[in-house]
């Protein structure tokens, strides 16, 4: 007999209800076992196996109830769309494929303000802040030039998700090892005058590059807001150029940013850096077909 991961966090289908919106009342707890399966594995990728372990030993923490919604909701999320057809071919009543889409969207939407939720609470609850702090993804903080949620947020708007910004270490840590690095050492002498305007475009390189590799479904909903899918043509490739056409001009603004920088740098030196030389390359990996 196969265990069922959900019974970690939820005692039977009334208690996933309780954190799960429009859970139909013939849906049984085991149905849900695969995409559950998924889910726990993608949660653990991101807070580690052992805060998993540490969480779930908690059940009065507030920890404890983030998890069991953002682990409910990505789970339905999931396994909403074999629901729906498996209720159509038994001849239940068909579900519009704009309420679909509604429903997924309002669980991915809980998703990530539970995950958002949970990983502060992580980021300041004693009781989990030195595990936290301790995982692989934190610490490659410490090399990082933005390495607060709240700073990219002020840099660049992301609705104070610790959950993207977490998500996009990996991206920034390869914007800044690949290609505008160096300018935060040429600016040392006058980080007063541009530090600020060096990270801002370094936000912008960031969201262009997960632009070009994240679904739009899993950014912060100021930036999902600019795909809108209610507008009557949109279609998977509009929605696909429409992120490579932001992610363009996210790239461009950057580099004009860092040209003037550069031009600043080189009036009372002799000695400047060529913005050209680390952008619009085939082999750039932040290159982007126009």
């Amino acid at each position: 007999m196969s265990y069922n991961v959900l019974i970690e966090l939820f005692d039977n289908i009334a208690d996933f209800r309780d954190y799960v919106p429009y859970v139909a009342s013939d849906i049984e707890i085991e149905e849900l076992n695969s995409s559950a399966i998924g889910t726990r594995k993608q949660i653990q990728g991101i807070i580690t196996i052992p805060l998993w372990k540490s969480i779930i030993q908690d059940k009065d923490s507030d920890a404890w109830h983030h998890l069991k919604l953002a682990f409910g909701n990505l789970t339905m999320y999931k396994a909403v769309v074999f629901v729906t057809i498996a209720k159509r071919m038994s001849g239940g009543a068909d579900v519009y494929k704009y309420e679909l889409e509604s429903m997924r969207r309002q669980y991915i939407d809980n998703y990530f303000n539970a995950m958002d939720s949970l990983i502060q609470e992580l980021d300041t609850n004693e009781m989990y802040k030195e595990s936290w702090h301790n995982t692989t993804d934190f610490q490659y903080l410490d090399n990082l030039r933005i390495k607060t949620t709240a700073e990219f947020n002020s840099l660049y708007g992301i609705d104070m998700s610790y959950l993207f910004f977490f998500r996009t270490i990996a991206i920034q840590r390869e914007v800044l090892d690949d290609t505008i690095g160096g300018y935060f050492t040429s600016i040392e002498d006058r980080k007063a005058e541009f530090e600020v305007k060096l990270k801002r475009a370094l936000a912008m390189l960031v969201i262009s590059v997960a632009l070009c590799r994240f679904d739009i479904i899993e950014f912060p909903a100021t930036i999902r807001s600019l795909f809108d899918e209610q507008k009557s043509s949109r279609n998977g490739t509009d929605e696909r150029n429409g992120q490579l056409g932001l992610a363009a001009t996210l790239q461009s603004q950057a580099m004009e940013a860092i040209k003037a920088i550069d031009l600043a740098l080189s009036e009372p030196e002799s000695g400047n850096i060529d913005p050209t030389t680390s952008y619009n390359r085939e082999s750039d990996k932040i290159f982007l077909m126009s």
